[in-house]
Parts: C-alpha cells; sequence; structure tokens
C-alpha cells in the first residue's frame, strides 16, 4: 500500500545570511550552502539516516508520495523561505519531478482569549510533491529564495540532500 511521507525543511536563514556575505540573488545562479544550515525531518519510521540534517536519507518504497515543506526557522516572520525549483541529479529517473501544490488548509492557532480552546483559520498551504518510480539512490538539489518581511529576494540558495527507495 503506498503512503505519504512528510518531509519538514527547516532553514537556518539568520546563519546563512551571515556565512554568505556575496549570497547570489540570481534564481538562475543560487549559492551552494552547507548542510548544516538545514535540517530535515520526518517521521522516525521513514528515516534511514540523517534526521534533523541537511542530508535526510528517506526510505520509501515504490508508488509512495513525498512531500516537502519548507519553512524558516522564525517560520516567515524575520525571514521566509521559497522553494523555487527542483534539479533532478544521479538517480532522478527513480522519482517523478517534484511539482508545487495549493492547497486550501484549517489550521489551529493560538486563542488569545481563551489559550485552552483554539482558534481555526483557513488559509492556503503549499508543498511540494513527488512520487517514487524505481529502487535505488536519488540525488536531487532544491534551490530556495530568502525572502524579507516585504517579499523581496535577499538570497538564492541551493543545496542535495537524498532519497533511498527499496521495496
Amino acid at each position: 500500500m503506498s503512503r505519504v511521507t512528510d518531509v519538514l525543511v527547516s532553514i537556518d536563514t539568520e546563519t546563512i545570511l551571515k556565512n554568505y556575505p556575496n549570497i547570489s540573488k540570481n534564481p538562475a545562479a543560487p549559492t551552494m550552502i552547507d548542510v548544516n544550515h538545514v535540517y530535515m525531518v520526518t517521521n522516525q519510521n521513514n528515516v534511514v539516516s540523517g534526521q534533523a540534517g541537511g542530508e535526510l536519507n528517506l526510505k520509501a518504497q515504490v508508488g509512495d508520495l513525498i512531500r516537502w515543506r519548507e519553512a524558516s526557522l522564525s517560520l516567515g516572520f524575520e525571514q521566509a523561505v521559497i522553494f523555487y525549483k527542483f534539479v533532478g541529479n544521479a538517480g532522478n529517473e527513480l522519482i517523478s519531478t517534484p511539482t508545487p501544490r495549493k492547497a486550501t488548509a484549517s489550521f489551529a492557532v493560538p486563542n488569545t482569549s481563551n489559550p485552552s480552546v483554539p482558534s481555526c483559520q483557513k488559509v492556503d498551504n503549499h508543498y511540494w510533491s513527488s512520487e517514487t518510480l524505481a529502487c535505488g539512490s536519488v540525488t536531487y538539489h532544491f534551490q530556495f529564495l530568502i525572502v524579507n518581511r516585504d517579499c523581496q529576494i535577499i538570497g538564492c540558495c541551493t543545496w542535495d540532500p537524498f532519497i533511498t527507495i527499496r521495496n
């Protein structure tokens, strides 16, 4: 039976901007960043190695769906992170090309007048989705924007995680 694997990609934008003073602002030529500034997390049962690091190696079976969601450590309050491009590498025929998806979802938010009873609001959400197609190991690159509170690009970056697919 196929399953969905959600991956949260949290990116340390503050440290990236500090460590890369000449960071690219050109989406066609992103700066390759150190994997130590990326923290990918998934359900423990889906991990081969690298939980909470920049090189999370997932296990998946053919036909599984993988969904990536990106966020800055401030969750967009100081800077936001937005994936804008996927580049396949070695083994890129093993997964379908990840594509962005938009969905409207209900989210619980704190209720300041009664903290033990959350409020609910509908918001547009997004993720990148891919299906696993064959067994093997896949190395890929996600390219992402770092944007400020005014949604202006302040950096364009990339890094290269991987996936292991086995039945």
